[in-house]
């Protein structure tokens, strides 16, 4: 098993890193079960979600994968596993203390879905109404992770990855870079794999797109991304004033998420509601 400083160098030279294992073997399953069932309940509102981004002109995503925002505030099932000793340390080497969580997901991507376009997260992601201007300085400031419901594979639809992209001052979000089509394959490319469990750590600058699912299953992930304390994440938060300002107001598009609910924050073990503590919803 690799030390936190191990996966560290590795992530500084390409980008990002597998750490296997988060979610015990015994456990993944009932993880696993657990979230289809709570996309599959809100499937039909992430379809009109993401309908009206796209009827408004905005990229996003890729057709055939479905999404549940905050998925925390309808299960806590995997919460113990999101302050895992490795994964904070890793985030802590980077940001220092006082981490926290800026976004849980789910996305479940479907037999068939669509290729994505390359891009990098939020906040550089150049189609988003709130985005750092390119060039980026060199360093990271968001990690993002993929958490493995289901084994990923180049068939089932493992990410696309292009090592070391991390470290360029643009993204092909932007349009067509150097003649680099944002739309079709790279040279480089490589794809994520590891088994149910494991979690996929990348520097939020990393170029990556959505795979196309070719099995007949779905591939089942969690997106959970850690921010360090200095990064305004209010711009991406549903009901906070910058939100409101940078996307509401001029109709934009946006990585967004919505307050937990205290209910939900009650359920979380002590460790974990530390890294979302801000993201508590406010009484009306």
């Amino acid at each position: 098993m690799a030390t936190v400083q191990e996966h560290v160098e590795r992530i500084h030279e390409r980008g990002y890193d597998v750490v296997a294992g988060v979610i015990p073997e015994d456990v993944v399953g009932d993880v696993l079960e657990e979230i289809v069932a709570v996309q599959a309940a809100h499937n039909a509102e992430s379809e009109a979600r993401q309908a009206a981004t796209r009827a408004k002109g905005h990229r996003i995503g890729a057709k055939g994968v479905g999404v549940r925002k905050q998925v925390i505030n309808d299960t806590q099932i995997f919460a113990p596993y999101l302050a895992d000793d490795t994964l904070v340390g890793i985030a802590e080497a980077f940001f220092g203390e006082y981490v926290r969580i800026s976004c849980t997901d789910a996305v479940v991507n479907h037999p068939g879905n669509e290729r994505g376009y390359w891009h990098a997260d939020w906040p550089y992601n150049q189609t988003n109404a709130s985005h750092i201007r390119a060039p980026y300085p060199d360093v990271m400031v968001h990690m993002s992770t993929i958490w493995m419901l289901t084994d990923f594979s180049a068939e089932n639809g493992g990410t696309f990855l292009r090592p070391g992209s991390h470290r360029q001052s643009v993204n092909p979000s932007m349009g067509e870079i150097d003649g680099f089509d944002p739309d079709g394959p790279a040279d480089d490319e490589e794809r994520a794999e590891g088994k149910a469990g494991s979690v996929l750590i990348y520097d939020s600058r990393l170029w990556h797109a959505v795979a196309p699912n070719e099995s007949d299953a779905d591939r089942v992930a969690l997106i959970v991304r850690y921010a360090p304390w200095w990064l305004n994440l209010n711009p991406s938060m549903v009901g906070a004033p910058e939100h409101t300002q940078m996307v509401v107001e001029t109709g934009g598009k946006n990585y967004e998420s919505v307050p937990i609910d205290q209910n939900a924050f009650d359920r979380l073990p002590e460790n974990v509601q530390s890294l979302y503590r801000h993201f508590v919803a406010q009484p009306d």
